[in-house]
Parts: C-alpha cells; sequence; structure tokens
C-alpha cells in the first residue's frame, strides 16, 4: 500500500467516524459491546443450555406478571437439600441469573421496537 493509499483510507475512517457511520466492537465473555459513533450498544448471549431453559422461564415470568419470578426460578427439591449458607449463595445466584436474562429479554424488545 502506498503512502497515498493508506491516507485516503485513514481520511475515510477519519469521516465515517465523524459521520456517525464507525462500528467498534469489544466482547469479554459473553457480553459484547458495540460502538456506533457516540452511542452503545450491550448486548448479552446465552451460552449453554440451562441458562436456555432458564431464559424460557423469565420470559413467561415477564409476560404473566409473576408476583415472585425468584420463586418460579429456584428448583426448590435441590433448595431443600442445602444448608443456609448454601441456601443464600444459591439464591443471589438465581437473583443475578435473572437479571441478566431478564437484561437480555428487554434488549430483545427494544431491538424489535426499532
Amino acid at each position: 500500500m502506498t503512502g497515498r493509499e493508506l491516507l485516503k483510507q485513514m481520511a475515510k475512517q477519519a469521516k465515517d467516524r465523524l459521520q456517525g457511520r464507525h462500528m467498534a466492537s469489544t466482547s469479554k465473555g459473553n457480553v459484547t459491546c458495540i460502538r456506533n459513533g457516540e452511542n452503545y450498544i450491550k448486548t448479552i448471549t446465552i451460552k449453554n443450555d440451562i441458562d436456555k431453559d432458564m431464559y424460557t422461564k423469565v420470559k413467561d415470568c415477564i409476560k404473566s406478571d409473576a408476583i415472585n419470578p425468584l420463586n418460579e426460578l429456584i428448583d426448590f427439591n435441590y433448595y431443600k437439600t442445602l444448608s443456609n449458607e448454601q441456601k443464600e449463595r444459591y439464591f443471589f445466584k438465581i437473583a443475578d441469573k435473572y437479571r441478566q436474562l431478564r437484561q437480555i429479554y428487554e434488549n430483545e424488545k427494544i431491538k424489535e421496537v426499532y
């Protein structure tokens, strides 16, 4: 690539950035952040089958306006076998998963609108 072609390419990239057509993407784990000009879009992907099953439960809870959605997600047969400390960890783990999966659902709803 000659100096002139390189300069031309850099000028085009700068113009795209100024006009907001520049897309930059960074990924870490299951979170992807896409930057389009000054706007950021955060997406979270579901990687395993357990999360996919839980995701369908979360969608059902949101659609049915469940009063206590965490109660719907907890496996009580497993929960009964845990000690008090393990029960707390399990509950907070389920709450964190619920929060993440609800965020994914809300992002999908936003994408449907646009």
